[in-house]
């Protein structure tokens, strides 16, 4: 999902990763962070992750990214990965 406000020119872009179990969802938010922090050291761009004590995902994770500006608008993009887990399909 895109939010595009032309008056503030921003952009922001919601991205959700969805699938089984044990897909990766967790694994390609964590190496899409390294990549950002490899590329600019100063980004202060932190993975929120609520995780079992198993590290497997409760509620989902969360990366924001700040691409600044591009073509004129501030452009944002919010990662997320809900839980693959059955049991867990309420939350």
């Amino acid at each position: 999902m895109a939010i595009i406000n032309q008056a503030t020119k921003e952009l922001q872009v919601k991205i959700v990763y969805y699938g089984p179990a044990k897909s990766g969802k967790t694994t390609n938010l964590e190496s899409i962070y390294g990549n950002v922090q490899t590329a600019n050291p100063e980004s202060k761009t932190k993975i929120v992750s609520l995780a079992t004590s198993s590290d497997r995902t409760l509620f989902f994770d969360f990366l924001p990214i700040d691409l600044g500006q591009v073509n004129g608008f501030l452009t944002r993009f919010h990662l997320y990965t809900v839980p693959g887990q059955v049991y867990y399909k309420l939350s």
